[in-house]
């Protein structure tokens, strides 16, 4: 966890990073404009519609509020094992309303080479919680937040990116944000693959009521298969909409506890774990808490296709290029 990052979280793999690291803006940060630096960072949901964070009150362009783009968190503890670290932010929001809340990221290196040891390949591993609390919990009529992890790799062309659900999988896509990826989609029952890549980016959300049970990419290039997956499954929440769009339907009309972006020109690719809103008996908004796993293996195509199957359940044929 990189504190003076905004607590964002990187991973090396074989001596090399394996997120995407803009070190040239990490080293000199712009003063009046987003600095995209990379990682696992914590983001508040919504981006877009009546609640949105990313948009200022009275109208104006898609912004990031320096306390998510700037400010960086305080260690609270450090380990060989486990980091934690916190801020106190300030965001407002598209209504104009205001409020502090305690974010808070715990870190915990995990035992990976239990997976990745059978299979003759590389892995690092993780466990995160991620925490969004209200300091003074608001109305939900004034305010709706969220807990909202993204990961973020470099690359996109040639990558697959998957996921697994409980339900049937063509039913759980949704593919509002910025338009459907046509023929790049696929499902068939449980399973889903988006080719990721080309110059549009698209956004797919995965909904809570499916169940998703994990995503992932398959990246040929670097040799890497990267799974994340919820391992704290919470059922009273409150999920909405946290696409950036109008959403002219309203807050409620989308519901993803998973989601996966396609940077395109950007050349780089995002996998995203949403948490619900909880709220009090007053129906206002406490706190929003998000536990995350993220797996990282590094291997030959077919070692890594057995380890998929094995591990996950998921077929090495379904993604391509896994199976020997």
């Amino acid at each position: 966890m990189a504190h003076t990052l905004q607590g964002r979280i990187f991973c090396a793999l074989d001596g090399c990073i394996v997120h995407r690291y803009d070190a040239a803006l990490a080293a000199a940060p712009a003063s009046d404009t987003f600095n995209n630096i990379g990682g696992n960072s914590l983001w508040p949901g919504p981006e877009g519609g009546p609640f949105a964070f990313n948009y200022p009150p009275g109208g104006g362009a898609w912004y990031v509020q320096p306390a998510i783009n700037k400010q960086p968190t305080i260690a609270d503890e450090s380990t060989t094992t486990r980091l934690v670290g916190s801020k106190v932010v300030s965001l407002q929001n598209r209504r104009g309303v205001t409020q502090l809340f305690n974010y808070r990221r715990s870190v915990v290196a995990l035992p990976s080479q239990d997976m990745s040891g059978p299979y003759g390949i590389q892995s690092v591993a993780y466990s995160c919680t991620d925490e969004v609390r209200a300091q003074d919990p608001p109305p939900t009529d004034d305010m709706l937040f969220c807990a909202w992890s993204l990961e973020q790799f470099p690359g996109g062309d040639e990558v697959i990116a998957f996921g697994k659900t409980t339900a049937d999988a063509a039913t759980a896509m949704n593919c509002d944000y910025y338009g459907h990826p046509g023929k790049r989609l696929h499902c068939d029952g449980q399973l889903f693959r988006v080719a990721l890549g080309g110059k549009e980016r698209f956004q797919i959300g995965i909904v809570y009521h499916s169940q998703p049970k994990l995503i992932g990419a398959y990246d040929p290039h670097r040799n890497l298969l990267i799974i994340r997956r919820i391992s704290k499954i919470t059922d009273n929440g409150l999920y909405f909409d946290i696409a950036d769009n109008d959403q002219p339907r309203g807050p409620f009309t989308a519901a993803d506890s998973y989601s996966i972006f396609n940077g395109g020109e950007l050349g780089f690719f995002e996998l995203e774990t949403i948490a619900p809103l909880h709220c009090n008996a007053a129906g206002h908004g406490t706190h929003s808490t998000l536990c995350t796993e993220t797996m990282i293996f590094k291997g030959a195509a077919d070692r890594l296709g057995h380890c998929l199957e094995d591990c996950f359940g998921v077929p090495a044929t379904f993604i391509g290029g896994l199976q020997a």
